[in-house]
């Protein structure tokens, strides 16, 4: 509270371009002993990262959605992690330049991956409409291109005898969702059979009312 004046000058300086954060830090930390100053901005900051934690622990849709965020990046990082298997993905390169090429050809891949993926979902959801069984929007927000168990990473490649249609390999046959099919009725040995879903399970198949399958069974390597 003593320095709060201080606080605001280096504010509006910030502001008006008066002086450089990075000169305003350098200066700070060149001091021998830490000054009142510096004590009161590092206050400062402690009472928004109070209040982070704070909203955090009181907001369950806060923390949903920090989840969902911190999920998104593990899930590149898998990626990354079996696109690189050699040397158990390490970067061993001692040059910068070196390094540099090697993260700039991971970066290749995994965009290459995304705009594979990004092309057949717009296949499925072209064929599930001639079906009849349109794509809701808000199933588009619960899918991510970042998905490679269908996509073969090492191993055998082969080139040849693959079927295209346009340029696109084969796709699944759209079965119809549980939810669908519980409401018809099968029947089986001369008796009929009535797929029963649980409440928690219609929920999920209403929340994901269908999953775009991008490949044949027999097709599912790359």
């Amino acid at each position: 509270m003593e320095h709060w004046d201080d606080l605001n000058r280096i504010a509006a300086s910030l502001k008006d371009g008066l002086i450089r954060p990075s000169i305003l830090v350098s200066k700070l930390q060149s001091m021998q002993r830490q000054n009142p100053l510096q004590q009161a901005l590092q206050e400062v900051g402690r009472v928004a990262k109070t209040l982070h934690i704070l909203e955090y622990v009181d907001d369950p849709a806060l923390r949903r959605r920090v989840l969902i965020g911190l999920n998104k990046g593990e899930h590149l990082h898998s990626l990354a992690r079996d696109i690189a298997f050699g040397r158990q993905g390490r970067f061993h390169d001692r040059g910068y330049e070196a390094q540099l090429n090697r993260a700039s050809a991971l970066s290749l891949v995994i965009n290459a991956i995304a705009v594979w993926n990004t092309r057949y979902f717009e296949q499925a959801q072209t064929a599930l409409a001639h079906q009849g069984v349109p794509v809701p929007e808000q199933v588009w927000q619960h899918l991510s291109t970042l998905q490679w168990a269908h996509i073969h990473l090492n191993g055998s490649y082969h080139f040849t005898d693959i079927t295209l249609k346009e340029d696109f390999r084969p796709l699944r046959e759209y079965q119809g969702s549980r939810l669908q099919r519980a409401a018809q009725p099968s029947v089986s040995e001369g008796a009929d059979a009535v797929i029963m879903l649980t409440p928690e399970e219609e929920q999920e198949e209403l929340l994901n009312p269908m999953q775009l399958s991008l490949f044949l069974e027999e097709e599912d390597d790359l």
